[in-house]
């Protein structure tokens, strides 16, 4: 049986675990889940196991992992919530060329290789960045870029590149 202490315990342990991997998933930038690979995965799984024993204390049972899950999904369905909380997480779009000339300093912070960005350019059926008014890396980690006046593109530019997806 689940004492009120141990519930509230679990339920504080659980929301801090929680903002403790967000914030470390915010830290190690967008980039880096902006397409899931097998890599990605493992360190998701691990990460969830080596959070376990911290979610729930000792003895707080099944009806812990409850408790748990109550406070992670109502702190998500919270945070969709608030929206300044909401944007700060998701990331917002940040112009890492303009005009064909790169922003280095946002390359670098974003971990975007020019390589990246030539890949964006053949997507758009273009052999380099210069054909673009603007290149962003979104707040989801993909690369977009507008097209200066006079450019068509001749792929199949729906899709944002991913970096790091192939």
């Amino acid at each position: 049986m689940i004492t009120p202490g141990l519930a509230l315990q679990t339920a504080a342990q659980t929301f801090v675990l929680l903002w403790f991997v967000l914030l470390g998933l915010k830290a190690v930038g967008r980039r880096v889940f902006g397409e899931l690979g097998p890599q990605d995965i493992i360190l998701i799984v691990l990460l969830a196991e080596s959070m376990d024993i911290g979610l729930t204390p000792q003895g707080a049972g099944f009806m812990g992992s409850i408790i748990s899950g109550i406070v992670l999904m109502g702190t998500m369905a919270l945070v969709e919530r608030i929206r300044p909380l909401r944007d700060w997480l998701d990331g917002s779009p940040v112009v890492i060329a303009r005009d064909g000339r790169i922003i280095e300093a946002v390359m670098r912070k974003g971990h975007i290789s020019m390589s990246d960005l030539e890949k964006v350019a053949r997507g758009y059926g273009f052999a380099n960045i210069d054909v673009f008014d603007v290149m962003m890396l979104e707040g989801d980690g993909s690369i977009t870029g507008v097209l200066k006046p006079g450019y068509v593109a001749t792929r199949n530019s729906k899709e944002p590149f991913r970096p790091g997806a192939g």
